[in-house]
């Protein structure tokens, strides 16, 4: 029971292969480190698959978790409506992490249709959780899901969210894997999504630097303008999962990391301490 694994995935659209088409090839160590990140989830047999996404409904004073019985979304965004992916969710576990959040003074919006609508937000899968996850039912894997949706708030209280899923996954006696959806640095070249800065690849270097050696407490000490200059957005739903993993013995593995497009995309696996079975 607990926390089986853990996961670091980038989620570019264009990894779709309906999307990317031949650029697809730029990528191909993430597409091959994914899809074995994909079939060591599958191998856990979790009872629940806990997803931190950058790109749902964000707040900057609270995290969200989708809450509805069903959920579904395409990457009609991207032009690409036809890939649509639907699974149910955990309920209980969603209402726990909230309840738990808010003893602990953690704000915690789990959003069901009514809430949805006040906020003006469809309620669908954002990318950063349909890659991934697209990863995991290619292959086989299909268990409920707890979206949840960073927030824009300081670094030691995300943290402290993440011990709170570690907690509340012990009690109810889950079996859950987790996967931190983010990419690094947006600006590693000219003509990158977010335009170019040379610290860019800095932060992208410090980030699997910390990850390899293991030295997760260092995530939430990075100089705060070499984050706001690499332009990334995976830093915070890192650090949700790290306080996952808060007291666990894991050990890591950098899959890969690939920069191609100027975007960092690092696969990195986390697993119960010693070597992997």
């Amino acid at each position: 029971m607990g926390i089986l694994m853990a996961g670091l995935s980038p989620h570019p659209p264009l990894i779709i292969p309906e999307i990317g088409g031949e650029r697809r090839e730029g990528i191909s160590k993430t597409i091959n480190s994914l899809e074995e990140l994909a079939e060591e989830v599958k191998d856990c047999q979790p009872d629940v698959l806990i997803t931190i996404s950058p790109h749902g409904p964000v707040f900057t004073d609270a995290i969200s978790i989708l809450d509805q019985e069903h959920l579904a979304g395409d990457f009609s965004e991207f032009g690409c409506s036809e890939v649509k992916l639907e699974t149910s969710t955990d309920r209980d576990l969603i209402q726990e992490i909230r309840e738990s959040s808010e003893i602990n003074n953690i704000e915690v919006l789990t959003l069901s249709s009514a809430e949805l609508e006040i906020y003006n937000y469809q309620g669908l899968l954002d990318h950063g959780v349909l890659i991934p996850l697209y990863f995991i039912q290619q292959a086989g894997l299909d268990v409920p899901l707890v979206p949840i949706t960073m927030g824009l708030m300081e670094y030691d209280t995300l943290y402290s969210f993440g011990r709170i899923i570690q907690q509340v996954v012990d009690k109810l006696g889950q079996k859950a894997v987790i996967i931190a959806s983010g990419d690094l640095s947006h600006r590693l070249k000219p003509g990158a999504p977010a335009g170019f800065n040379p610290r860019g690849e800095e932060f992208d270097r410090k980030i699997v630097e910390i990850l390899a050696n293991e030295n997760f407490s260092k995530a939430l000490k990075i100089e705060k303008g070499l984050i706001d200059k690499a332009g990334e957005c995976g830093l915070r739903p890192l650090i949700i999962m790290l306080g996952a993993l808060d007291g666990l013995s894991f050990k890591t593995e950098v899959k890969s990391y690939e920069g191609t497009f100027g975007v960092g995309y690092a696969v990195v696996g986390f697993y119960p301490g010693g070597d992997r079975q």
